[in-house]
């Protein structure tokens, strides 16, 4: 018996509960090497430690019993288990992030809960908004989160694509819209744009469009002050300005940059921004 480990023992050299033991033997994942008939004592050998250590890391890994079982039974090699593990790994910072955002729906939601009652936080006006000519790149950004990196690539792309920077007036005024025409949560439909006096002058290269946008008779208008990443704050309480009084979208939202450009920005915590929405009764 001196090759035979007692359950006990090899519980604490292993740092596995003997009842954890006893289930990975019903499971199949572990069996003893030897129980005595005499007294049913479980014993185990050395050799077997190796396996239980498997079994352990995959398990605190976050695979399952019935995965461990064919992992193990399969007889994986150490860069099988590494691969397998890198994957697993990769899947929790998934749900990381996917945890995170849902903490910020959260954290949002229970703010509007607050807000109901309150006087509204920003002054919507109606206006007349001349005809724009815009030259514009427009893309369909796949989630909220990625917002930020493509919106600063396209305005990167819409400036070489218009000469560089250099060649752009910095008095023309720098807009984002949004061709959303309803709450969504994915494949958002932005388009970013400067607006010109006349579009004779430009000659666009790559993706870029230029074209008119009619003047609208009716503009719902706000204008946002506070942090970059609190625009939608904005945007919502113009949309619920509109249901509050009647009044229909029939345009995309346009964000008009008041703090200049957004890529040459210097601070993301204080921006004036002017949201505005073409309307009808």
């Amino acid at each position: 018996m001196s090759n035979f480990i007692r359950i006990g023992l090899f519980s604490k050299i292993a740092q596995v509960t003997i009842r954890t033991l006893r289930h990975y033997d019903e499971r199949g994942l572990l069996k003893p090497a030897y129980i005595d008939t005499a007294t049913s004592y479980r014993y185990y050998t050395y050799e077997q430690l190796t396996r239980i250590h498997h079994i352990v890391v995959l398990k605190e890994t976050g695979f399952s019993l019935d995965e461990i079982a064919t992992m193990i039974d399969q007889a994986l090699t150490m860069d099988d288990m590494k691969q397998m593990m890198h994957k697993k790994k990769a899947e929790l910072a998934n749900q990381i992030e996917e945890a995170a955002q849902q903490m910020a729906r959260i954290e949002s939601r229970l703010h509007q809960l607050e807000r109901l009652g309150e006087k509204p936080a920003y002054e919507v006006g109606i206006k007349q908004v001349p005809a724009l000519y815009m030259a514009g790149l427009r893309r369909i950004i796949p989630r909220l989160q990625d917002m930020p990196v493509y919106r600063c690539q396209m305005f990167e792309e819409l400036e070489e694509g218009l000469g560089g920077r250099a060649s752009i007036d910095p008095m023309q005024q720098e807009y984002v819209l949004y061709h959303m025409t309803e709450f969504i949560e994915e494949n958002f439909d932005i388009e970013v744009g400067f607006s010109f006096d006349s579009l004779a002058h430009l000659r666009p290269a790559g993706p870029i469009t230029i074209y008119e946008i009619p003047a609208e008779p009716m503009v719902a208008s706000l204008v946002y002050k506070g942090p970059f990443m609190g625009v939608g704050e904005g945007i919502l309480a113009l949309f619920t300005w509109l249901g509050a009084n009647g009044y229909a979208q029939t345009g995309p939202v346009r964000e008009l940059h008041l703090f200049g450009r957004e890529n040459h920005l210097d601070d993301y915590n204080n921006v004036v921004v002017e949201l505005q929405v073409a309307i009808s009764q």
